[in-house]
């Protein structure tokens, strides 16, 4: 299949260099973009722009996003549910209606640039050392202002039909698959997606970094075509 790869936040379509290889050696074409737009929906309308030069109804495409790039990647699905056949999502998920990516993140000089890596959680940067860290460093890129805290919205319910696949890194996929299950508020999207599957990925918030091999492998393993049902 043709694979999409949208990096998150802070990131370009070079963060998926020690991923797409694997990808490819399954078989797969793989396409990793980099984010376009000054707001949430100009990146979407970039992401849609990207779907319709690459994708049909005859030939959909896999959209994997990381982190920010989850709820991007989900809105454009919303707009062209016929044209992507799988969503992956990498260490993040789909938010519900009002929703955004993370409207706490400051703002500096016009932008967000990449936070201190003290603020974040001990899970959040499992795997990153201090090697990982300077090359996150060198990648960084302030994202646009109101990417963050622009508001999800979606039209159209046959994003509810498209298989989606989660990787979780962060949240244990027991204690994920348990959210889900209790309906909470903040998972209305995945409780409403028809075909979801969460598989774990023990390691910090940026697995194409610190885990490329063992993300490549669960990408693999979550397009891989499933057995028939007998009659």
């Amino acid at each position: 299949m043709h694979v999409i790869l949208v990096p998150g936040f802070w990131l370009d379509a070079s963060a998926w260099d020690d991923v797409a290889p694997l990808l490819r050696a399954a078989g797969h074409s793989v396409q990793a973009v980099t984010r376009d737009g000054d707001t949430l929906d100009e990146q979407v309308d970039a992401l849609v722009a990207i779907l319709d030069d690459v994708a049909s109804p005859d030939e959909p495409v896999v959209l994997a996003g990381h982190s920010g790039a989850g709820p991007i990647a989900y809105m454009a699905a919303d707009q062209r549910p016929s044209l992507v056949a799988h969503l992956v999502y990498v260490d993040t998920f789909p938010g519900p209606e009002g929703g955004c990516v993370n409207d706490e993140l400051p703002v500096v000089d016009g932008a967000v640039p990449l936070p201190s890596w003290d603020v974040w959680e001990p899970a959040t940067v499992r795997g990153m050392t201090p090697e990982v860290r300077q090359d996150v460093e060198r990648r960084a890129i302030p994202e646009p202002a109101s990417v963050p805290s622009d508001r999800f919205h979606y039209t159209d319910a046959a994003r509810h039909t498209i298989p989606a696949t989660i990787i979780t890194c962060e949240i244990p996929a027991a204690e994920l698959l348990a959210m889900v299950a209790d309906h909470q508020a903040w998972a209305a999207e995945l409780v409403a997606t028809e075909d979801l599957s969460i598989v774990g990925l023990e390691t910090g918030h940026w697995p194409m970094f610190t885990a490329p091999e063992q993300l490549g492998e669960l990408m693999v393993q979550a397009l891989a075509p499933r057995p028939t049902q007998g009659p």
